[in-house]
C-alpha cells in the first residue's frame, strides 16, 4: 500500500499537449462506433418488429385463405348440388318429353288403326247400302211381277166367272 503518495506528480502541459489529443480522438472514435452499435442494435430491434409483423400478417393470411378456402368448398358443394339437381331436372324432362312422344305415337298409332277401321265399316256399309239397295230393287221387281200375276190371275178368274 502506498500510503505516502510516491507517485509523480502528472505535468498537464505534456498531458494536454501530447496524450489528450490521442486520448480525444480515441473517445471520438468510441463514441462514433457506440452510434454505429448503437445502429446496428436498433436495426436488429427493427427486423425483430418487422419480423414480428410479417409473422402476425402471414397468420392473418393464413387465416384468411383458410376462410376462402372454407368459402370456396362451401361453393364447391353447392355448385356439385346445383348440378346434381340440374342433371336430375333435366333427366326427368327428358324422361317426361320421351314418355310425351310415345305416348303421341300411341295414340297416333290408335287413331290410324280407328281410321282403318271406320274405313272398313264405312265400306262395309257402302256395300251393305248397296246391297240392300239391290235387294230393295228386286223386291220391287218382284212385288211388281207378283202384282202383275196376281191381276192377271184376278183377271182369269173373273173371265171365268163370267
Amino acid at each position: 500500500m502506498n500510503i505516502s503518495n510516491d507517485s509523480p506528480a502528472v505535468n498537464y502541459v505534456d498531458y494536454f499537449t501530447k496524450q489528450f489529443p490521442k486520448d480525444l480522438a480515441q473517445m471520438a472514435a468510441l463514441r462514433d462506433e457506440l452510434a454505429v452499435r448503437q445502429g446496428a442494435l436498433s436495426a436488429a430491434q427493427d427486423a425483430v418488429k418487422d419480423r414480428e409483423a410479417a409473422k402476425a400478417e402471414l397468420e392473418a393470411a393464413k387465416a384468411e385463405a383458410a376462410a376462402i378456402k372454407a368459402d370456396a368448398k362451401t361453393d364447391r358443394t353447392a355448385a356439385a348440388q346445383e348440378l346434381t339437381n340440374a342433371k336430375a331436372a333435366a333427366k326427368k324432362l327428358n324422361d317426361d318429353a320421351l314418355a310425351v312422344s310415345d305416348d303421341a305415337v300411341a295414340r297416333e298409332k290408335a287413331v290410324a288403326i280407328r281410321e282403318k277401321q271406320t274405313a272398313a265399316a264405312e265400306a262395309a256399309l257402302a256395300k251393305g247400302q248397296q246391297e240392300l239397295a239391290q235387294q230393295q230393287a228386286a223386291l220391287a221387281a218382284q212385288t211388281t211381277a207378283l202384282e202383275a200375276r196376281v191381276k192377271a190371275f184376278q183377271d182369269k178368274v173373273a173371265a171365268l166367272s163370267a
